[in-house]
């Protein structure tokens, strides 16, 4: 099953909350107006249920795929995620983008960004498979680097990783970074 309407819902705000820990996720969805979840917390155990508490309180979810304590890293584990509700699929490995999009959710390719060959590398995989997301990482990167890589994948792009400032966040929204995700707290409710 295709995304029909991937273009609407990719909508995001400045910041997205990353959360490790239970305390950290009842805040995001409790005291954030956040529209988005970034979940990398939980096992296929408590995968569902945190998935319902995340949807209950008005927002989506979007699982790093490395992150789930006994999740296969395969069409199975996309495929139980489908099942569990969640919303987009944060993958590393370029060849699961078509399985998270055949099981209807958001495919979100992620990369890190070391050197101009992992930059050609993840250029290259995100041509071929056509995520509807690019998640660049450490979102420390030269700005120019983001503009380069956004200005040729053609599609929403999100850092994530050491993204700990306002002055970071601000800088790459203004070069049209679709949002940022970070696991500090004091930032989850900018709005820029």
């Amino acid at each position: 099953m295709q995304i029909k309407n991937a273009g609407e819902q990719l909508k995001f705000q400045s910041v997205i909350p990353s959360v490790h820990q239970r305390k950290e996720l009842l805040y995001a969805m409790e005291e954030t107006a956040a529209d988005w979840i970034m979940l990398k917390l939980g096992d296929v155990n408590t995968l569902p249920q945190l998935v319902g508490y995340i949807h209950r309180s008005g927002k989506k979810v979007m699982v790093h795929q490395d992150s789930i304590k006994g999740l296969a890293r395969d069409k199975m584990g996309i495929q139980y995620m489908a099942n569990c509700g969640v919303d987009c699929v944060i993958t590393m490995k370029s060849l699961c983008v078509k399985y998270i999009k055949d099981a209807g959710m958001i495919a979100a390719f992620g990369f890190f960004v070391i050197d101009s060959d992992a930059c050609r590398t993840g250029l290259g995989s995100i041509k071929e498979h056509q995520p509807d997301v690019v998640i660049l990482m450490p979102g420390t990167i030269p700005l120019q680097i983001i503009r380069d890589i956004k200005s040729e994948a053609g599609m929403p792009v999100i850092l994530g990783g050491l993204m700990t400032t306002r002055e970071q966040i601000t800088g790459a929204i203004g070069i049209g970074v679709a949002s940022v995700a970070t696991s500090n707290q004091d930032l989850w409710n900018l709005v820029i």
